[in-house]
């Protein structure tokens, strides 16, 4: 018998002479090696016509001082990530022994040359080893008398999300063909599959179903990932897509919290099972260009030295209208994590289902919200065959059938999910609300529990669709001055009408865009008098040309405000 087997087994029969004896309540994080990926520095140049990129690979600047503070810790190599035309960060690479990234990082900053600056972080998973393997339901969800979920499923008589409303979720693989969420998976659809050709000019050739930035191919499927004790976590980023966006009402396996909602497939882990700041950093750049809507993180660092990179990159996501959340991590401690306590991203602690916090949650005034994160059951990779090991402890820790590819899990990872998909059913039912709206809408509207730590409110789905404006929202479809209207006919074959009313004249600009963010016609752009103002949209783009059937957004602007509308156009 495997001797992996063995052990295993042998641990359980000692387990099994005590009453009182469990499972260990967490696995080791998976995170080999180094901290961070040897000889590597990422940095955001304030000014890129300041520096010089050169064809064979070497990086170099006209100003004495900058170019002094590479030298000396030999950073005098490049190798663009994301965009090759206008690329947001460059990886610097240094072959000098004994290379010092946190120095190196410490040492650029100072110059001022830099939005940010930091070594190429190895990041960790958060996830934690269910202690009862026997619990059937998704109770993180369901509406009970204990009343300790988070209401969704009284959420989704009220809203059930929409299918243009697309979740990225950045993690170490997905099961983009396991049978609860491929119809799920959000589709490129400016891509002919297959045919070797980058056809939207992004960079990245057939990504047709998102991207694997730590291989660098077309494929975001799951992967063996060993963690230290030598057990498989590659099924972590399935599970944390199963809490989200799994198929709902399709008679099959579990429901995810934002129903109707897709969710990008954004693959950061490379073979090794290495998931680096470096490879966040490109999926950023491809997320906030393919508009997502809701953004989840369930990884992280205490490394205080990624701090202001990953600032930098959630600025840039809430600058381009996406939610940022992530898990706040499981070290039962205050001690802050990133990206979760960056500003700008909601974090989220874990609670039991006693209404108690999970006690490997972190916590502290830092955390936004908290939700549930214990016995969650959520879908599993079935893409590859599992190892012996990792299989009995699915099946003995995890409660998983062999059969059926979902079972147990404990972890932030989980919890911050479950907020994702809320926060996309929020986006899809109130697309006016900024990013900082819609995480004042979380707390404002969430359970006030007393717990043992600060962890914030318990997320309440239900409230945070139903309550009315809170804190810095305006009124549905309205601000001082301006009154938006729903367009009409909705869905429409041939034209639809927007149409708003003016207190005084202003200048207004309306525009068409498509899922992606990318406008398809400018129909307004002038000051108008004040009254009310019908605008005709007949479908076409700005070139004349008649759109295909899908949904569109009206976005209108006029001085600070900002409000949108969605459109079906169904020929």
């Amino acid at each position: 018998m495997n001797r992996k087997i063995l052990l295993a087994l042998s641990v359980l029969a000692l387990s099994a002479g005590s009453a009182e004896a469990r499972p260990p309540s967490h696995l080791p994080s998976p995170v080999g090696g180094s901290r961070y990926r040897s000889g590597e520095l990422l940095v955001m140049p304030a000014d890129f016509s300041r520096f010089q990129r050169r064809s064979d690979g070497s990086f170099t600047t006209s100003d004495p001082r900058i170019q002094a503070a590479l030298a000396r810790h030999g950073l005098t190599r490049f190798q663009a990530i994301g965009s090759a035309l206008s690329p947001r960060t460059i990886v610097l690479k240094s072959d000098l022994p004994g290379f010092d990234p946190v120095a190196a990082a410490t040492d650029l900053r100072r110059t001022g040359a830099f939005r940010a600056v930091a070594p190429n972080v190895r990041l960790d998973l958060y996830e934690t080893v269910p202690n009862d393997p026997y619990l059937i339901f998704q109770w993180q969800i369901r509406s009970t008398p204990e009343n300790t979920d988070v209401q969704v499923t009284d959420a989704w008589d009220v809203w059930k999300g929409d299918t243009s409303t697309v979740i990225a979720i950045m993690d170490n693989g997905f099961d983009i063909t396991h049978p609860d969420m491929a119809s799920q998976v959000w589709i490129n659809r400016g891509e002919i599959p297959g045919n070797g050709v980058d056809d939207d000019g992004n960079g990245f050739i057939d990504d047709v179903k998102g991207w694997d930035f730590g291989n660098d191919d077309n494929d975001p499927s799951s992967e063996p990932f060993m963690d230290p004790s030598g057990i498989d976590m590659g099924f972590h980023g399935t599970f944390v897509a199963g809490v989200a966006a799994a198929a709902t009402n399709n008679n099959l396996g579990i429901s995810g919290a934002g129903w109707k909602c897709r969710f990008m497939a954004l693959k950061v882990g490379d073979a090794a099972g290495d998931i680096t700041l470096e490879s966040v950093a490109e999926a950023f750049d491809y997320m906030v260009g393919k508009g997502a809507a809701v953004h989840n993180m369930s990884f992280g660092t205490k490394d205080t030295t990624a701090r202001a990179f990953f600032q930098a990159l959630v600025d840039d996501a809430n600058a381009a209208n996406i939610v940022c959340v992530a898990g706040a991590g499981n070290d039962s401690s205050d001690v802050k994590t990133w990206p979760a306590a960056c500003d700008g991203v909601i974090a989220v602690a874990a609670t039991e289902e006693s209404n108690i916090r999970a006690d490997f949650s972190n916590y502290g005034a830092w955390v936004d919200v908290a939700a549930p994160g214990t016995l969650i059951l959520s879908s599993i990779c079935r893409n590859y065959k599992l190892d012996d090991l990792s299989y009995l402890i699915y099946v003995l820790y995890c409660a998983y059938d062999g059969t059926n590819p979902y079972m147990y899990f404990d972890g932030t990872s989980f919890s911050s999910p479950l907020v994702a998909g809320v926060c996309g059913l929020i986006r899809s039912k109130m697309p006016t609300l900024t990013t900082a709206q819609v995480a004042a809408r979380l707390i404002a509207t969430g359970d006030p529990i007393a717990y043992d730590h600060p962890i914030g409110p318990r997320v309440n789905a239900y409230r945070a669709l139903t309550q009315g404006a809170v804190g810095v929202e305006p009124e549905p479809g309205s601000v001082a001055g301006l009154q938006l209207e729903d367009a009409w006919p909705n869905p429409f074959a041939s034209a639809t009408t927007m149409a708003f009313t003016l207190t005084h004249p202003a200048p207004v600009r309306l525009e068409i865009h498509d899922p992606t963010g990318r406008r398809v016609r400018l129909l307004v752009n002038a000051t108008l008098p004040s009254g009310r103002h019908a605008i005709r949209w007949d479908g076409l783009d700005s070139n004349g040309r008649s759109l295909s059937s899908g949904v569109y957004f009206v976005t209108i602007e006029s001085g600070a405000f900002r409000g949108s509308r969605k459109l079906v156009l169904a020929h």
